[in-house]
């Protein structure tokens, strides 16, 4: 079987999987999307769930390359490297584009229904930016980096984030919501960076 129809399986796979999910499509709607014979999914994958990793795994590639969220500065404070994190991280949630645009839906579906690939997906995907949170949180805290101040920081930060992922069913139900323009987006990255910084600050004279 060719090199072509594998290529085409891939692009079939993007396109489905981001629209309905792992668990909607079948190897039958796969094949028929790609042109290729039913027999093609196991042969050049082992079967759907292979097929599915494959997809993720070049996305992945694709975007690592061009990720700048966790690449501050040489010699960076902890809060210059929350700055950078915060200002590059967001507005590529709120405004994805290319490969990062289906795999954010992707994502979407894995988070309402997990596959079995769920936890490869959380050690590509989410937990580099938690360790990395983590790591940078704790030096500013002077605390441990599984201290649960430190947990709690991380998961406030990305949550601050995470809400500005285009999400449809916001832009229908809450009157006034509208995409937010580059601008609007640089000042809502400037607000969750002091808002956190101020944040942490007071969670560090909590004690």
């Amino acid at each position: 079987m060719s090199a072509e129809a594998r290529e085409r399986l891939l692009a079939a796979g993007a396109r489905l999987f981001s629209e309905h999910g792992f668990r909607r499509v079948t190897v039958r709607d796969l094949c028929r999307e790609a042109g290729a014979n039913v027999s093609a999914v196991n042969y050049h994958f082992g079967d759907k769930l292979g097929l599915y990793r494959q997809v993720v795994e070049d996305a992945l590639e694709t975007i690592r390359g061009a990720d700048p969220t966790m690449e501050a500065p040489p010699g960076a404070s902890p809060e210059d490297r929350i700055r950078h994190y915060v200002r590059s991280y967001l507005p590529a949630l709120a405004h994805p584009t290319g490969p990062a645009i289906w795999l954010q839906r992707l994502m979407a579906h894995e988070m309402q229904e997990p596959t079995p690939l769920a936890p490869w997906i959380a050690e590509r995907v989410i937990l580099p930016r938690v360790r990395y949170l983590a790591k940078t949180v704790a030096e500013l805290l002077d605390l441990p980096a599984d201290h649960p101040r430190v947990e709690r920081c991380v998961q406030s930060i990305q949550a601050q984030c995470l809400f500005y992922a285009p999400n449809r069913f916001r832009r229908a139900a809450l009157p006034g919501w509208h995409e937010l323009t580059d601008d609007e987006i640089a000042a809502v990255a400037q607000h969750v960076v002091t808002f956190s910084l101020a944040g942490m600050e007071a969670a560090g004279d909590a004690g």
